[in-house]
Protein backbone atom coordinates (compact mmCIF):
# COMPACT_ATOMS: atom_id res chain seq x y z
CA UNK A 1 0.00 0.00 0.00
CA UNK A 2 1.20 3.23 -1.15
CA UNK A 3 2.05 6.09 1.62
CA UNK A 4 -1.29 8.84 1.75
CA UNK A 5 0.73 11.88 0.08
CA UNK A 6 2.23 9.24 -2.56
CA UNK A 7 -1.72 8.14 -3.46
CA UNK A 8 -3.00 11.95 -3.14
CA UNK A 9 0.09 12.87 -5.21
CA UNK A 10 -0.93 9.78 -8.07
CA UNK A 11 -4.48 10.93 -8.11
CA UNK A 12 -4.40 14.35 -8.51
CA UNK A 13 -1.72 13.77 -11.26
CA UNK A 14 -4.47 11.62 -12.86
CA UNK A 15 -7.13 14.45 -12.77
CA UNK A 16 -4.74 16.75 -14.26
CA UNK A 17 -3.86 14.59 -16.93
CA UNK A 18 -7.51 14.45 -17.55
CA UNK A 19 -7.97 18.36 -17.46
CA UNK A 20 -5.40 19.09 -20.02
CA UNK A 21 -6.38 16.09 -22.39
CA UNK A 22 -9.63 17.91 -22.20
CA UNK A 23 -11.36 14.62 -21.34
CA UNK A 24 -12.93 16.01 -18.84
CA UNK A 25 -13.64 19.90 -16.75
CA UNK A 26 -12.39 18.79 -12.95
CA UNK A 27 -10.82 22.31 -12.33
CA UNK A 28 -12.92 25.50 -12.63
CA UNK A 29 -10.28 27.82 -14.26
CA UNK A 30 -7.60 25.45 -13.57
CA UNK A 31 -7.56 25.96 -10.09
CA UNK A 32 -7.58 22.78 -7.78
CA UNK A 33 -9.75 22.29 -4.73
CA UNK A 34 -8.79 23.93 -1.57
CA UNK A 35 -6.45 22.84 0.94
CA UNK A 36 -8.85 22.08 3.31
CA UNK A 37 -11.15 20.41 0.89
CA UNK A 38 -8.56 18.28 -0.23
CA UNK A 39 -8.26 17.40 3.61
CA UNK A 40 -11.66 16.83 3.70
CA UNK A 41 -12.04 14.89 0.68
CA UNK A 42 -9.05 12.60 1.41
CA UNK A 43 -9.69 12.13 5.12
CA UNK A 44 -5.90 12.98 5.80
CA UNK A 45 -4.19 15.42 7.30
CA UNK A 46 -2.84 19.48 6.67
CA UNK A 47 0.82 18.37 6.60
CA UNK A 48 0.03 14.94 4.67
CA UNK A 49 -2.12 17.08 1.56
CA UNK A 50 0.54 19.87 1.12
CA UNK A 51 3.24 17.64 1.12
CA UNK A 52 1.55 15.85 -1.98
CA UNK A 53 1.10 19.38 -3.44
CA UNK A 54 4.78 20.19 -3.19
CA UNK A 55 5.62 16.51 -5.00
CA UNK A 56 3.19 18.20 -7.62
CA UNK A 57 4.86 21.61 -7.96
CA UNK A 58 8.29 19.62 -8.26
CA UNK A 59 7.25 18.11 -11.11
CA UNK A 60 5.95 21.52 -13.00
CA UNK A 61 2.13 19.97 -12.84
CA UNK A 62 0.87 22.57 -10.60
CA UNK A 63 1.78 26.12 -9.45
CA UNK A 64 1.03 28.13 -5.82
CA UNK A 65 -0.56 31.84 -6.40
CA UNK A 66 -0.57 33.48 -2.85
CA UNK A 67 -3.24 34.81 -1.35
CA UNK A 68 -5.28 32.28 -4.44
CA UNK A 69 -4.50 29.00 -4.07
CA UNK A 70 -3.24 26.16 -6.23
CA UNK A 71 -3.88 25.76 -9.81
CA UNK A 72 -2.94 23.62 -12.84
CA UNK A 73 0.30 24.65 -14.36
CA UNK A 74 -0.48 25.89 -18.29
CA UNK A 75 1.98 24.80 -21.33
CA UNK A 76 5.19 25.67 -21.16
CA UNK A 77 7.25 28.65 -22.79
CA UNK A 78 9.34 26.23 -25.20
CA UNK A 79 12.41 28.64 -25.57
CA UNK A 80 15.69 28.27 -27.79
CA UNK A 81 18.59 30.54 -25.80
CA UNK A 82 20.80 30.56 -29.21
CA UNK A 83 17.53 32.29 -31.28
CA UNK A 84 17.70 35.59 -29.88
CA UNK A 85 13.88 35.85 -30.58
CA UNK A 86 12.70 38.52 -27.96
CA UNK A 87 9.74 37.58 -24.94
CA UNK A 88 7.04 39.30 -26.50
CA UNK A 89 7.73 37.65 -29.80
CA UNK A 90 8.21 34.55 -28.61
CA UNK A 91 4.85 34.41 -26.27
CA UNK A 92 2.89 35.39 -29.59
CA UNK A 93 4.48 32.63 -31.67
CA UNK A 94 2.90 30.21 -28.41
CA UNK A 95 -0.22 32.08 -28.25
CA UNK A 96 0.47 33.18 -25.06
CA UNK A 97 -0.34 36.97 -23.22
CA UNK A 98 3.08 38.21 -21.98
CA UNK A 99 3.09 41.77 -19.48
CA UNK A 100 6.00 43.17 -17.66
CA UNK A 101 6.13 45.02 -14.99
CA UNK A 102 9.14 47.73 -14.31
CA UNK A 103 10.03 47.18 -10.47
CA UNK A 104 13.19 49.71 -10.46
CA UNK A 105 15.93 51.40 -12.14
CA UNK A 106 18.94 53.45 -11.37
CA UNK A 107 22.49 54.56 -12.48
CA UNK A 108 25.04 52.49 -10.12
CA UNK A 109 28.59 51.18 -9.85
CA UNK A 110 27.24 47.77 -10.34
CA UNK A 111 28.50 44.29 -9.94
CA UNK A 112 32.09 43.74 -10.63
CA UNK A 113 30.46 40.92 -12.62
CA UNK A 114 28.50 42.96 -15.12
CA UNK A 115 31.52 45.67 -15.42
CA UNK A 116 34.24 42.94 -16.02
CA UNK A 117 31.25 42.03 -18.97
CA UNK A 118 30.73 44.84 -20.28
CA UNK A 119 34.11 46.27 -20.21
CA UNK A 120 33.18 49.19 -18.34
CA UNK A 121 36.15 51.69 -16.97
CA UNK A 122 36.48 52.99 -13.27
CA UNK A 123 34.50 55.74 -13.65
CA UNK A 124 32.03 54.58 -16.13
CA UNK A 125 28.17 53.96 -14.42
CA UNK A 126 25.71 51.19 -15.22
CA UNK A 127 21.88 51.29 -15.66
CA UNK A 128 20.38 48.55 -13.48
CA UNK A 129 16.50 47.33 -14.85
CA UNK A 130 14.37 44.81 -12.49
CA UNK A 131 11.23 43.44 -13.69
CA UNK A 132 9.08 40.93 -13.69
CA UNK A 133 7.67 39.42 -16.37
CA UNK A 134 4.24 37.32 -16.83
CA UNK A 135 2.61 35.00 -19.50
CA UNK A 136 -0.93 34.89 -18.93
CA UNK A 137 -1.08 36.30 -15.78
CA UNK A 138 1.50 34.64 -13.93
CA UNK A 139 4.50 35.88 -13.00
CA UNK A 140 7.56 32.79 -14.32
CA UNK A 141 10.93 35.54 -15.01
CA UNK A 142 12.36 37.97 -12.59
CA UNK A 143 15.04 39.33 -14.49
CA UNK A 144 18.03 42.28 -13.39
CA UNK A 145 19.42 44.09 -16.58
CA UNK A 146 22.64 45.88 -16.84
CA UNK A 147 23.43 48.29 -19.39
CA UNK A 148 26.67 50.81 -20.06
CA UNK A 149 24.91 54.32 -19.42
CA UNK A 150 27.27 56.16 -21.97
CA UNK A 151 25.73 53.47 -24.50
CA UNK A 152 21.97 54.26 -23.81
CA UNK A 153 21.58 57.58 -22.78
CA UNK A 154 18.33 59.05 -21.80
CA UNK A 155 17.10 55.36 -21.37
CA UNK A 156 15.49 56.59 -18.19
CA UNK A 157 12.99 58.02 -20.38
CA UNK A 158 12.04 55.49 -22.38
CA UNK A 159 9.04 52.90 -21.95
CA UNK A 160 10.95 50.28 -20.64
CA UNK A 161 7.72 47.34 -19.66
CA UNK A 162 8.10 46.43 -23.27
CA UNK A 163 10.47 44.76 -25.64
CA UNK A 164 13.66 45.74 -24.61
CA UNK A 165 15.02 44.84 -27.59
CA UNK A 166 12.78 46.09 -29.71
CA UNK A 167 13.49 49.37 -28.17
CA UNK A 168 17.55 49.26 -28.38
CA UNK A 169 17.21 47.90 -32.00
CA UNK A 170 14.85 51.42 -32.93
CA UNK A 171 16.13 54.01 -30.69
CA UNK A 172 19.97 53.02 -30.41
CA UNK A 173 20.68 51.23 -34.09
CA UNK A 174 21.94 48.08 -31.65
CA UNK A 175 22.77 44.87 -34.18
CA UNK A 176 22.92 42.19 -32.03
CA UNK A 177 25.45 39.69 -33.34
CA UNK A 178 25.94 37.38 -30.50
CA UNK A 179 25.03 35.82 -27.30
CA UNK A 180 26.16 34.24 -24.67
CA UNK A 181 24.54 31.93 -22.40
CA UNK A 182 25.17 30.08 -19.37
CA UNK A 183 22.01 27.75 -17.97
CA UNK A 184 22.05 26.31 -14.66
CA UNK A 185 19.72 25.22 -12.07
CA UNK A 186 19.61 27.35 -9.13
CA UNK A 187 17.32 28.68 -6.26
CA UNK A 188 15.49 31.44 -5.52
CA UNK A 189 15.52 33.86 -2.06
CA UNK A 190 14.08 36.90 -0.76
CA UNK A 191 12.76 39.15 -3.55
CA UNK A 192 12.71 36.87 -6.34
CA UNK A 193 10.96 34.41 -4.21
CA UNK A 194 7.98 36.93 -3.32
CA UNK A 195 8.00 38.76 -6.62
CA UNK A 196 7.22 34.70 -8.68
CA UNK A 197 5.12 33.44 -5.48
CA UNK A 198 7.61 30.66 -4.67
CA UNK A 199 8.92 29.42 -1.31
CA UNK A 200 12.43 30.62 -0.60
CA UNK A 201 15.03 28.17 -1.66
CA UNK A 202 12.52 27.06 -4.19
CA UNK A 203 14.42 25.20 -7.26
CA UNK A 204 14.61 27.58 -11.10
CA UNK A 205 16.63 28.12 -14.03
CA UNK A 206 19.46 30.95 -13.49
CA UNK A 207 20.54 32.07 -17.23
CA UNK A 208 23.06 34.65 -16.96
CA UNK A 209 23.53 36.12 -20.57
CA UNK A 210 25.97 38.50 -21.87
CA UNK A 211 24.46 40.41 -25.70
CA UNK A 212 27.10 42.05 -27.82
CA UNK A 213 26.72 43.69 -31.02
CA UNK A 214 29.22 44.68 -34.15
CA UNK A 215 32.56 43.18 -33.19
CA UNK A 216 31.99 41.74 -30.58
CA UNK A 217 31.46 44.65 -28.28
CA UNK A 218 29.31 43.56 -25.23
CA UNK A 219 26.69 45.97 -24.19
CA UNK A 220 24.18 43.91 -21.87
CA UNK A 221 24.40 41.86 -19.11
CA UNK A 222 21.44 40.22 -17.83
CA UNK A 223 20.62 37.53 -14.56
CA UNK A 224 17.30 35.82 -14.98
CA UNK A 225 15.51 33.46 -12.67
CA UNK A 226 13.12 31.28 -14.67
CA UNK A 227 9.91 29.52 -12.61
CA UNK A 228 11.07 25.99 -13.84
CA UNK A 229 8.07 24.40 -14.61
CA UNK A 230 7.34 27.87 -16.89
CA UNK A 231 10.24 27.21 -19.19
CA UNK A 232 11.13 24.11 -21.60
CA UNK A 233 14.40 24.51 -23.14
CA UNK A 234 14.70 23.63 -26.99
CA UNK A 235 18.38 23.76 -28.41
CA UNK A 236 18.27 22.22 -31.91
CA UNK A 237 21.87 21.07 -33.29
CA UNK A 238 23.40 23.34 -36.10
Amino acid sequence: MLPANIEIRDHLAHLIAEYNSGKVERFASGRLPSERELVEQFSSTRITVRDALSKLEAEGLIYRSNRRGWFVAPSRLVYDPSSRVNFYLLAAQQNKIPATQLLSQRCIKGPIEARDALGLGAKEKLIELVRVRSLNGRPVLFETIYLPEKRFPKLNKARLEGSLTTLMEEEYAVNISYEDNRIRVSAVYDQVAERLSLIKGAPCLEVTRIRYEGDQQAFEYDKEFWIHSAIELSIPSK
